[in-house]
């Protein structure tokens, strides 16, 4: 089964870069203790400027990288939630077409229980139209609770325009995430995921879509 991670290289990179700059900063404090203040702020300065390069490039290199597109029987990965279609069905009527697919969710987590309760699927067309998924009773629900590894199946079904060419299947965060078990993050745990996430250049990254049609 191929797996694609929404995290890209540049996330580990910019941890990387963070904690060499955290290291020089200290370095640079050490210095200003000893009273070897032009060292320290040449260390200091070059840290700084090394920084907004990386930021630049990191974010410069996710706005240019082109969108990921999952192919059908492929699984995609936002951080724990991983979703996968595994086939489309079809319509029966090109006049009124309805699409069903079938599909996988997985959770990735160790410990966590996670529930897909908060995120809202949908189809997008090649013209950016969005069409919402059909409630139908005779499945079983995308948004149970699953506990650490587990796979459910199930499908979606979405009523879409006559003229689409292309579709593709994504979804809109409409709350908080549902968990339960896990460790509680430390305090610094938001400081290291804004440097991760934010210095990455993936609060710029194109979301990933799930090809359809």
């Amino acid at each position: 089964m191929v797996i694609v991670h929404s995290e890209s290289v540049l996330i580990w990179l910019a941890l990387f870069v963070g904690i060499a700059s955290v290291l020089l900063i200290l370095l640079s404090a050490i210095l200003v203790v000893h009273r070897n203040f032009r060292l320290a702020k040449r260390i200091a300065k070059g840290t700084l400027a090394g920084w907004v390069v990386w930021l630049v490039c990191a974010n410069a290199i996710s706005l240019l990288t082109p969108r990921t597109i999952v192919k059908i029987g492929e699984t995609y990965c936002w951080d724990i939630k991983c979703l996968g279609i595994d086939e489309v069905i079809p319509p029966s009527q090109t006049s009124d077409p309805v699409y069903k697919l079938n599909v996988h969710l997985f959770n990735d987590a160790n410990t966590i229980k996670i529930s897909f309760k908060n995120i809202s699927p949908f189809l997008i067309d090649e013209q950016g139209r969005n069409f919402p998924m059909v409630y139908d009773p005779a499945v079983p629900p995308y948004d149970a609770l699953l506990d650490p590894g587990q796979t459910i199946k199930t499908s979606f079904t979405f009523k879409v325009a006559p003229d689409v060419r292309q579709l593709f299947l994504t979804g809109e965060v409409t709350g908080p995430q549902e968990h339960i078990g896990g460790k509680k993050a430390p305090w610094w745990a938001p400081a290291v995921g804004l440097v991760m996430y934010g210095g990455g250049g993936f609060l710029l990254q194109k979301e990933a879509l799930l090809r359809v049609l």
